[in-house]
């Protein structure tokens, strides 16, 4: 029973970066403009409160300061948003009018996804998948605290 514990696991495991994979490939086909990745910049610093800094949205994400950078570079060029000097010269995303405007576009598009995607669960299936979405982010913490002692360690 234990290996077969194991075994259900590393699956899961694996599953969640293959439907990571998938999804963001399917998605990038309806949504051709920005990337994944890009679109969840936006979201997240078009819906947050207070300073909308790069390292902020980068612990937000789950990546750094950089990759931050890297993603948002483009979207200023497009005209999406605009990057400006903060506190201790961090550098803060502005959402620009255009970028509202493409959001309200894809509005349609979103929400279509998100119906087809969730389409064969139902209301306590999806309540369920939430909840069971914040143990793993509870796992995930561990992992990032068993990592960093493994660091300090070499």
């Amino acid at each position: 029973m234990e290996k077969e514990l194991l075994a259900k696991k590393q699956m899961s495991f694996a599953n969640i970066f293959i439907i990571s994979n998938r999804l963001q490939t399917a998605c990038e086909k309806i949504q051709s403009d920005i990337t994944m990745k890009q679109w969840l910049m936006l979201a997240i610093a078009s819906n947050m409160d207070g300073e909308k800094n790069l390292t902020r949205i980068g612990k937000l994400m789950g990546c750094s300061r950089q990759n931050v950078k890297r993603l948002a570079k483009p979207l200023e060029e497009k005209g999406y948003i605009r990057l400006v000097k903060g506190f201790q010269n961090s550098l803060n995303i502005e959402v620009t009018e255009k970028y509202m405007q493409y959001s309200h576009k894809m509005s349609d598009k979103h929400i279509k996804t998100l119906n087809l995607l969730f389409d064969e669960f139902n209301e306590k299936e999806i309540i369920d998948l939430f909840n069971l979405y914040k143990k793993l982010e509870n796992g995930l913490a561990k992992v990032e605290s068993f990592g960093e002692t493994m660091h300090e360690e070499l």
